[in-house]
């Protein structure tokens, strides 16, 4: 085998979501940022985690999360991911724009992969962040360009 063959990109951010159902404006925005996602943020990113695990913690009538922001991270190493929490209470999908909704999730996305490549660097990891970042620019510029106002 040849060892100049880098090992291929592959699928490294998924978006996964917690919801109560109700939410009948959040996953149509949900769809296409996770298309973007696997489309142009592929890895690795760090030898040692092969996925960032971002999931979505949406509000409702039966569950209600009441924080922004990114919670709970989670290293599975011999699972070799990141896991974290982000906060999307009803608040911020209630009575709000289509736009809003966007951004909200764009910037949740982002605090989300910044507060793992923080975990990651605390650990000791070595992760090309400033790689992810940079692809996860190319995902926001496509994916807020499509905001149709």
């Amino acid at each position: 085998m040849n060892e100049n063959i880098k090992t291929p990109r592959t699928e490294t951010i998924t978006l996964g979501m917690q919801t109560s159902g109700e939410d009948d404006r959040t996953q149509q925005h949900v769809l296409p940022l996770r298309k973007l996602l696997a489309a142009h943020c592929r890895g690795p990113y760090s030898e040692e985690v092969r996925e960032f695990a971002l999931i979505l913690r949406i509000g409702g009538e039966m569950s209600e999360f009441n924080f922004t922001g990114c919670e709970n991270i989670r290293r599975n190493r011999k699972g070799a991911y990141i896991t974290a929490d982000l906060g999307f209470p009803s608040s911020e999908w209630r009575g709000k724009s289509d736009e809003h909704i966007r951004r909200y999730l764009v910037h949740a996305v982002a605090i989300g992969l910044n507060s793992c490549l923080q975990r990651l660097r605390r650990d000791g990891v070595a992760v090309d962040g400033d790689q992810l970042l940079l692809d996860y620019k190319d995902v926001e510029h496509l994916y807020l360009g499509s905001v149709q106002t």
